[in-house]
């Protein structure tokens, strides 16, 4: 008889066998003598079970056990180190399973019926995808398998991996494990139903007789795709040029959101990094050679979507490269076909050139994609989106705009025309046609002017290139981390031991400050990473144990370079710490009111307050809009906004945020009537403290009081003050009619932008209204920080005195009695 399957068997849960079991008396004697007894017996009891786990995982791994090496994650945990008085939680269960885990090879074998034909979703240059059924819990993925190894093939299996591996965004394939196994690299992602865009948008309706994408999905997708690569470029620690944007990388979920992927040829880059200012461009006398299309192979990327500055030896490739190839794509979702086909006459087998032609001559619609329906679709929309596609895939990458302001071109806030287009007759052709017995014409691409003029998109003020992998020192670096494949960097569970070693025992000399109940330390994991250690005060108090386990479990889900970054965490000897990334650890509220009365140089400057807004901004826009799920932070001060060294805030202090998940049609609220307010007073609105219903708008009024804060330099909630709230300080103005800009921090002494003053009084007018309904969005408070004062004007409404005394009137019924307690 042949063994297919081995089970074993654990006892029930101990609470379970106490409370079924009939010898049991009610009434004991010695009710104290008892409860001990019990907690011993759990103790052991424990104890034993984490023995016999350990035993079995032993056992599961050894080689010659084949047919279960893969042991379930959650098991391998010691149950004498987690929390024993949190019922429920075990810690790190929750932790692991947000963070891409080492598949083993049996288990993808079995997924994939053994890699079998049947399960291809699609093939590239670097292999194969496969569809694969989990069979620890029946779910679906899709795994990409490199079967040959070598230099190349492992630097490309290691950039995807590490870029991939810590990237958290709605609109960006998610990585749900890795494989090494003999001569093959397997990477797993979540299972898109509805596969790539190339195989939707281009399938031939007469063929299949299935209707094509209508305009609204295509919008959807195309949106999507943009606020992929602005996060990629702009909202991460380092920026990553995807190398690689085309119809066939965009992934489609089962709503048809678009999922970003193939990360084999991405860069990661320091932001810092700046191109010398004598720029390598080419001039009138530079060949620029042209590639035929059977010469595709030779360079990184696919022909139709590299930008023209790619076709030139030692090039940089830049953020710009991809918002070159986000045009084409833009191109082909407007017309529904491809960027390079064959199958058209001459003049339209590149999509850009022919495009180009007729754009010219003012009939950009003539290219639109002839199977939609009329009427199912508005005609400027579709020549809106050529526009910006022919924007975006201008010859000179410093006249292409960013893609931050194509996310915002894209939204429905966008106000104004977009930026005229140039002649392009003057423009070479992308691409020489040439038959296989003459040799490619070479011709020469426009110069590339110095000068940007990139002020035409009000929101790239700023344009910055950065250097690539293959340039300098960058690359030395690309190769150290092919030798690390398995050591992707997430959130782990680190030892008491490291810690106590790594902070001196928690010596004074390393304490750095006093943060959200507890104290931090600076200290250095293996000797290089400097980190944050918060150590958790009042170690028995259960609310704080659900605060800290809802915190790690809440930070380990976010990726964004103004949220904290959490390296990792540790529950021993009853501990509850918490590893953050190091940065300089300065508190907004420490530089804002610490100093108040001291002398004016210890102010902060006025670029450093209205920079902080603009990335805080950004991170809460991530949280509500970019993230698979929507993020409620519940808890956005100027104590939960960290400073580092260059005074880049970091928003902490998630132990409060509600996670919503999405559908089609938006975030699934859960309405919950024993829910209490959680939050902290001045900064919380008024409909929330009625209500405790947490929405994005509770958020935006946190943000503005803040923003009153930084402008006025003073506390959201003071009692020294007769009007106690700022907001309330801020209203009264109002009704006076007194300029708002007396609020403004005496201690800057009139060194401040007055525009930008102006703009941030009424921006936290606005996010302070007590009508919900009237606030800005924090896509519109975004716009409205780089500089849209077009639409602040829009999103600001007066408030009727006595309607604002009705909404505040808890606030201001707490107040009083809190005065006639006698607190200050």
């Amino acid at each position: 008889m042949q063994l297919t399957h081995l089970c074993f068997m654990l006892p029930v849960d101990l609470d379970e066998i106490e409370q079924n079991d009939p010898r049991q008396v009610p009434g004991t004697v010695n009710k104290e003598v008892d409860m001990e007894k019990e907690k011993e017996n759990r103790r052991r009891y424990h104890h034993f079970i984490a023995f016999i786990r350990k035993s079995l995982e032993r056992f599961c791994n050894h080689r010659w056990v084949g047919f279960c090496r893969d042991f379930p994650q959650q098991h391998k945990q010691n149950y004498a180190e987690t929390f024993q008085d949190i019922s429920g939680i075990l810690l790190s269960d929750k932790l692991n399973n947000n963070n891409p885990r080492i598949f083993s090879y049996s288990e993808l074998y079995i997924g994939t019926n053994g890699f079998s034909e049947d399960e291809i979703l699609g093939s590239g240059g670097s292999g194969r995808v496969y569809r694969a059924v989990l069979p620890s819990d029946g779910t679906i993925v899709a795994v990409k398998c490199v079967v040959e190894k070598g230099d190349k093939i492992e630097k490309t299996f290691a950039a995807e991996l590490m870029s991939v591996a810590q990237l958290r965004h709605r609109n960006l394939v998610k990585l749900r494990g890795w494989c090494v196994y003999e001569n093959q690299l397997l990477l797993v992602y979540d299972y898109m139903p509805n596969r790539s865009l190339d195989r939707v948008l281009f399938k031939q309706q007469e063929k299949t007789g299935i209707a094509p994408l209508s305009w609204e999905i295509r919008w959807k997708i195309i949106s999507g795709l943009a606020g992929a690569l602005f996060y990629l470029h702009e909202q991460l620690e380092t920026q990553i040029i995807h190398r690689d944007i085309k119809t066939s990388n965009v992934m489609l979920d089962s709503h048809y959101n678009a999922r970003l992927g193939d990360f084999g040829l991405a860069r990661w880059l320091d932001h810092e990094i700046q191109l010398p200012t004598s720029l390598p461009t080419p001039t009138l006398s530079t060949r620029s050679q042209k590639f035929r299309l059977a010469e595709t192979t030779r360079i990184g990327g696919t022909i139709g979507y590299l930008s023209p500055e790619s076709f030139q030896r030692n090039t940089m490739a830049t953020a710009k490269s991809d918002v070159f190839s986000f045009g084409i794509v833009a191109l082909e979702v407007a017309s529904g076909r491809r960027a390079v086909d064959l199958a058209y006459p001459d003049e339209q087998i590149v999509l850009l050139d022919w495009v180009r032609k007729l754009s010219d001559e003012g009939m950009c619609l003539k290219a639109r994609d002839l199977r939609l329906p009329e009427g199912s679709y508005k005609s400027s929309d579709i020549e809106r989106l050529m526009h910006l596609g022919l924007l975006c895939s201008l010859n000179s990458p410093q006249l292409r705009p960013t893609m931050k302001w194509v996310v915002e071109a894209l939204s429905s806030n966008f106000v104004g025309e977009l930026p005229a287009l140039p002649s392009f007759q003057s423009h070479p052709f992308y691409i020489s046609l040439s038959s296989a017995t003459t040799t490619a014409t070479r011709t020469t691409i426009s110069s590339i002017s110095a000068a940007s003029n990139s002020s035409i998109y009000f929101t790239a003020t700023e344009d910055t290139m950065f250097l690539t992998a293959e340039n300098g020192e960058s690359k030395s670096r690309s190769d150290e981390r092919v030798k690390t494949i398995l050591s992707v960097d997430t959130p782990r569970e680190i030892s008491y031991k490291e810690l106590v070693s790594a902070t001196n025992n928690f010596s004074e000399d390393r304490r750095v400050a006093e943060l959200d109940f507890g104290t931090a330390y600076h200290a250095y994991l293996d000797n290089h990473h400097h980190v944050l250690v918060k150590r958790l005060g009042m170690k028995t108090c259960p609310a704080l144990r659900s605060r800290f386990s809802d915190e790690l479990r809440n930070l380990t889900r976010l990726r964004h370079r103004n949220l904290v970054q959490l390296r990792g965490w540790c529950t021993e000897q009853g501990e509850m710490l918490v590893v953050y990334d190091y940065s300089a650890c300065q508190l907004l509220s420490h530089l804002l009111f610490q100093h108040r009365q001291e002398n004016t140089n210890l102010a902060l400057k006025w670029s450093h307050r209205y920079k902080i807004m603009k990335s805080l901004a950004s991170a809460i826009l991530y949280l509500h809009e970019e993230w698979d799920e929507q993020v409620i932070h519940k808890n956005i001060t100027s104590s939960a906004i960290i400073l580092d060294q260059n005074m880049n805030p970091r928003l902490s202090c998630f132990a409060l945020a509600e996670f919503l998940a999405r559908n089609e049609h938006g975030p699934h609220v859960i309405i919950d009537p024993k829910k209490s307010v959680q939050g902290i007073f001045g900064y919380m609105s008024p409909e929330y403290i009625q209500t405790a219903e947490a929405k994005t708008s509770t958020d935006v009024y946190s943000f503005g009081v803040v923003v009153l804060e930084v402008v006025s330099g003073r506390m959201a909630v003071d009692f020294r003050r007769p009007e106690v709230l700022l907001v309330k300080k801020v209203h009264e103005f109002e009704n006076q009619q007194r300029s708002l800009l007396e609020l403004v921090d005496g201690r800057l002494d009139g060194n401040y932008d007055h525009k930008e003053l102006a703009r941030l009084v009424r921006l936290g007018k606005a996010c302070t209204n007590s009508n919900p309904e009237l606030r800005p969005s924090m896509r519109q408070i975004v716009s409205i920080l780089d500089g849209n004062d077009s639409l602040l004007k829009e999103v600001q409404r007066p408030e009727n005195p006595e309607e604002w005394r009705n909404q505040n009137g808890r606030s201001l019924s707490l107040i009083r009695r809190i005065q006639a307690l006698g607190i200050q």
